[in-house]
């Protein structure tokens, strides 16, 4: 990974449900598959494509993977973390996590990006709850007090709606899935404080701050919970429609990291 990258990097990004466009085609980065790093599977969810994209971005080395694993494809922790775990061997001590979300808070629409402040874990489920502690974590129990970093929350702000994205704040309730959420279950998660939901990030967040690095955390908000049916289909138009402001915006937050 670092060879394809030109060097240590330092900043891998995980590309969430359709946000893959962002940075495919980039002419500063080369896409590797992920059947070349390890023999690693092909993401089964809809709108992950499978590819790391290597090189430079707004100046730095970078990592990016467009795609995903998730414990609702019958993934374990250790899978799903599997991926942000390739990023830190390579050097990345700053991980930007991005997903598809669907919107909570009243006050959200379709199309904001929401920059996660705090996020509850309700897969029942951690990459860190094994026999023996996993490679590069040092201490058994890990703080989440600050899981996801002030000063990267500030600059994606700033970033964003430089790009001209509406910005928003808020808190991340990642499930299991796949299915999507009921009237009922939308109910308790509002009632639970959550802005946002999905089916993502919260263990990728773990494992990376159980090793002492940074985490920013970014929802493309696709729909809102109004009581209509959720599709896949208004998921992946939103993501394809913000990809080009998504992109600056990533471009931005990249190149103003610590060199």
């Amino acid at each position: 990974m670092r060879e394809r990258a030109g060097g240590k990097i330092a900043c891998a990004i995980v590309l969430g449900s359709g946000l893959a466009r962002a940075l495919r085609g980039t002419d500063s980065l080369a896409a590797i598959g992920y059947d070349a790093l390890g023999g690693m599977p092909a993401p089964s969810a809809l709108g992950h494509v499978g590819e790391a994209l290597a090189g430079t971005l707004g100046g730095k080395r970078i990592v990016a993977f467009c795609g995903r694993y998730h414990l609702y494809e019958g993934r374990t922790p250790q899978e799903v973390v599997s991926l942000v775990e390739l990023g830190m061997a390579a050097g990345a001590r700053t991980l930007v996590l991005t997903n598809a979300a669907g919107g909570l808070n009243r006050a959200f629409e379709a199309g904001d990006v929401m920059v996660l402040r705090d996020h509850l874990n309700l897969t029942g489920k951690s990459p860190l709850a094994t026999a023996n502690l996993p490679p590069g974590v040092t201490e058994r129990f890990t703080n989440m007090s600050d899981a996801y970093a002030a000063d990267l929350r500030d600059a994606a702000r700033i970033a964003g709606e430089r790009a001209g994205l509406r910005m928003r704040e808020g808190v991340y309730a990642g499930l299991l899935g796949p299915a999507y959420e009921t009237p009922a279950e939308v109910a308790m998660l509002r009632l639970l404080g959550a802005d946002a939901v999905g089916m993502s990030t919260v263990l990728e967040t773990i494992a990376v701050r159980a090793r002492g690095h940074s985490v920013l955390g970014l929802s493309l908000i696709t729909n809102v919970h109004d009581g209509a049916p959720t599709t896949s289909a208004e998921v992946m138009f939103e993501a394809d429609r913000s990809a080009e402001k998504f992109a600056t915006m990533l471009t931005t937050i990249v190149a103003e990291l610590p060199a």
